[in-house]
């Protein structure tokens, strides 16, 4: 190395063969805070455009609006009152909202009494289902059947009518046979009697007293059948015949008469039996089933 003289004033000058590269890197410290430098002023800068983004974004708050100092009426609208509480229905209720369940109910009890109570022979009392159905402790009068056996043949309700609160009158029709001894059954008239039955929330029956005597209603009236006549026309003697051997044996015509819209026929018909039965027959001029009109029912 050559040093070449200086001025006594100046600071000497030092002269290198190699540049000191080591010497002019910086030094590590300084190079971590230069990093940690840029690395907070990009954050700052992210903070500070996400702040002016929102900014941007948030729409206007509306102006104030002036509201008047005077006092006004609130709007008041009736709503509907809240549904009400569905409650059970009792059996009770179940009975009372279906139409004809107490009737029916009625009617099978009056017809099912006729036939135990005029089944006795005159001795009802005897028969543990009458005693059964009527009250508890019901009094009935003494034996006066003495010797007779009674049967029920059939029984039918023909009219039934409320008479108090799940209360009801049945008149009931029914035909008896009766016998004497060792005599065979004569069957007796068709005779009628009102039985009033009261009808409890389950379905329960019970008989309130022994039966009454009642009328069997009459008919309405009806026009007589019209003349005979010695001739009807082939089509409709065919048909009487074909028809009226579909139910028996042997059989045959009797009689015929006009009627409105075609003819009435008498038929005579046997039953497996042997025995013949008279039939009627209501047909057209062609032969065809005729059925009575609104009018003659």
């Amino acid at each position: 190395m050559n040093e070449e003289p200086s001025d006594e004033s100046s600071e000497p000058v030092e002269v290198f063969e190699h540049v000191p590269w080591a010497h002019l890197a910086e030094p590590p410290r300084e190079k971590k805070l230069r990093v940690a430098y840029v690395a907070a002023g990009a954050i700052a800068l992210a903070a500070l455009g996400a702040l002016a983004a929102r900014s941007i974004n948030r729409s206007p708050e509306p102006p104030p609006v002036a509201v008047s100092s005077a006092e006004t009426t609130p709007l008041v609208h009736a709503l509907p009152p809240p549904p009400s509480r569905v409650e059970a229905l009792t059996e009770a209720d179940l009975l009372a909202v279906t139409p004809g369940r107490g009737e029916v109910s009625a009617a099978v009890r009056a017809e099912w009494f006729v036939s135990d109570y005029f089944s006795s022979g005159g001795n009802p009392g005897a028969h543990q289902a009458v005693l059964d159905a009527l009250p508890e402790g019901s009094r009935l009068g003494s034996d006066s059947g003495a010797g007779f056996s009674s049967y029920v043949e059939w029984a039918a309700t023909t009219r039934i009518e409320a008479i108090g609160t799940n209360q009801f009158r049945s008149t009931v029709l029914f035909r008896i046979l009766v016998s004497e001894g060792e005599a065979g059954y004569v069957r007796l008239p068709v005779q009628a009697v009102d039985v009033m039955v009261a009808v409890d929330a389950g379905g329960g029956t019970r008989v309130m007293d022994l039966p009454m005597p009642a009328t069997v209603p009459p008919g309405p009236p009806f026009p007589a059948w019209s003349e005979p006549v010695e001739e009807i026309p082939a089509p409709v003697q065919t048909a009487a015949l074909r028809i009226a051997g579909s139910w028996g044996d042997e059989a045959s015509v009797v009689e015929a008469s006009r009627r409105e819209g075609g003819w009435r026929v008498v038929v005579g018909v046997a039953d497996e039996a042997g025995i013949r039965w008279p039939l009627t027959l209501w047909l057209t001029n062609l032969g065809e089933p005729l059925w009575p009109s609104a009018s003659e029912d």
